[in-house]
């Protein structure tokens, strides 16, 4: 099966310190050092050419790589569908260059409220991302709210919801697994984001909330199938083999992927194999379909 995903991690630079990422404080990550362009666009068409249909352009933050329009034209001109996550405080200085390259742009929200989401986030950007997201709407494009939720900020899920209702934007639930030590939500926490399932405006797979109900992935077990489901680039326009986190070790299976609930690998990976969780995401995508069919 070839990879239907191109995981691109365009620079590991960030105006965040998020509580819950792994990121922005990895010395050997943020010492990785930028490849030119050129290189970057090589890898797009190499992705494509061995079967890569979406691409995903992550970070860091990728509105600080200084290139990112014209690496997100190469991409539009490849074919790809592309989607872009932000934490959307650079947004407006970036919005004109990059206008209708993307299908999507997901601007991450941890709370609702201003104090904490700055809080979680490290930095004063609350209002800040909210306008952005108004002038991506304003300007014709396509934003998603991606809610960044953990144990703390699960309770926040109704005014959320409010705020998103109110721009008339879609929600993502990003379930958060592991963060500062924290493993895990209850079983009540789990049917709590299920019970937003069918709102209209809520994008959210329900095989997630069932892996994390399993702990995650089990590296006697591996459920894990980034070598086969994904392609991933580093910012230096080296392959990473199977995921960022394991780079050159056995897929699934290395201390590294104990209880992992990467989403940008494990969604994929449920589309191999048949078993509750195929089926469970194969449901979420239809209904996510059918709900914008509606709108």
């Amino acid at each position: 099966m070839a990879p239907r995903v191109c995981l691109y991690y365009i620079t590991f630079q960030c105006n965040d310190t998020c509580e819950f990422c792994q990121i922005w404080n990895d010395g050997a990550l943020q010492g990785i050092e930028s490849a030119p362009v050129e290189r970057h666009i090589e890898n797009l068409k190499n992705a494509k050419k061995g079967g890569a249909l979406e691409l995903q352009v992550l970070g860091g933050e990728p509105l600080l790589y200084d290139e990112l329009p014209r690496f997100l034209a190469a991409a539009k001109e490849e074919g790809f569908e592309t989607d872009l996550y932000t934490n959307g405080i650079k947004y407006m200085d970036r919005a004109k260059e990059i206008k209708g390259t993307t299908r999507t742009i997901y601007f991450s929200l941890d709370y609702p409220i201003t104090d904490e989401h700055d809080r979680s986030r490290g930095t004063e950007c609350f209002s800040t991302v909210i306008g952005n997201i108004r002038y991506a709407l304003e300007i014709g494009e396509n934003p998603v709210i991606l809610y960044n939720i953990t144990r703390d900020s699960l309770r926040f899920i109704p005014e959320m919801m409010e705020i998103a209702g109110k721009m008339l934007v879609k929600v993502r639930f990003n379930p958060v697994y592991d963060y500062n030590g924290l493993t895990g939500f209850e079983r009540e926490s789990l049917d709590y984001m299920k019970y937003f399932f069918n709102q209209k405006n809520v994008q959210l797979d329900l095989a997630a909330l069932e892996f994390i109900k399993n702990r995650g992935n089990n590296i006697g077990y591996p459920r894990c199938r980034a070598r086969e489901t994904t392609i991933t680039y580093l910012p230096d326009a080296a392959r990473a083999v199977p995921c960022l986190f394991n780079r050159n070790g056995r897929q699934g299976r290395e201390q590294a992927c104990i209880g992992c609930a990467s989403w940008p690998y494990m969604l994929p990976s449920f589309s191999i194999g048949l078993d509750r969780y195929r089926l469970l995401s194969e449901y979420s995508r239809l209904k996510t379909r059918q709900k914008e069919e509606i709108q």
